[in-house]
């Protein structure tokens, strides 16, 4: 056998390999759109492009090109008020908690009319909410909350009048997400750094408990935990 066949004989066999593997590409692509084509119309034919979670959102995350992307669905699955376009999404807060994978709705973020109008006079200030905080489960826009500052020299009041202007969202994990309230001037700078020293504690005042700033008892919450530091002095 010459070279010259051998060679011949070799070109024939890899032409032949590319072409059986063209063929065999062809094959599975023609059943993948095969198996595409009755899966759509098993369920109507239709595909649209929807917005879905790239990553676990929780309340309170702001959607990003990092965990938000788009996917094809089937239109006849795609939930009610999915969200088709990622402008319409990106920058926007969380409301309600959704799992990876799963499309985005209008209901998933929170929008202007969840939180009320700053009232004249006082600021805006977003909390995060976490367990220390102390907000209730039955929080509503327009309470009326008093924030206090907890340190190892007691507590000390820090806002008596901070109104609810956005509730965080309550999950059966509990209650997460960010609070936003209003806050006269001359306190945010308290507020915000018992909030960032994780010092902040807030409750919900009776109507008539705190009528002016001269009925706020400061020294009550700090006379409250001395008595409980007592109590666990002697329970230990």
């Amino acid at each position: 056998m010459s070279a010259r066949f051998r060679a011949l004989f070799a070109l024939s066999c890899a032409v032949l390999s590319v072409l059986l593997c063209l063929n065999y590409a062809s094959y599975v692509q023609a059943e993948a759109d095969r198996v595409r084509s009755e899966t759509l119309a098993r369920y109507g034919g239709e595909v649209v492009t929807l917005v879905v979670s790239a990553t676990t959102l929780e309340p309170g995350d702001v959607a990003n090109s990092m965990n938000v992307t788009t996917r094809e669905w089937l239109a006849d699955l795609a939930p009610e008020g999915a969200l088709t376009s990622l402008d319409d999404v990106i920058g926007r807060e969380v409301g309600n908690a959704a799992p990876r994978g799963v499309p985005l709705t209008d209901i998933t973020f929170r929008d202007a009319s969840t939180m009320a109008e700053v009232p004249d006079g006082r600021v805006a200030v977003t909390l995060p909410v976490t367990d220390k905080l102390g907000v209730a489960h039955d929080l509503s826009r327009g309470t009326t909350l008093t924030a206090y500052a907890i340190t190892s020299d007691g507590a000390r009041l820090i806002s008596h009048s901070m109104t609810v202007l956005a509730v965080p969202v309550t999950t059966a994990m509990g209650t997460s997400g960010q609070l936003t309230v209003a806050v006269a001037p001359e306190d945010v700078p308290a507020v915000l750094s018992a909030s960032a020293s994780s010092d902040l504690r807030i409750v919900m005042p009776g109507s008539g408990v705190l009528d002016d700033d001269e009925s706020a008892d400061p020294a009550a919450p700090a006379q409250i935990e001395d008595g409980q530091k007592e109590e666990a002095k002697a329970a230990s």
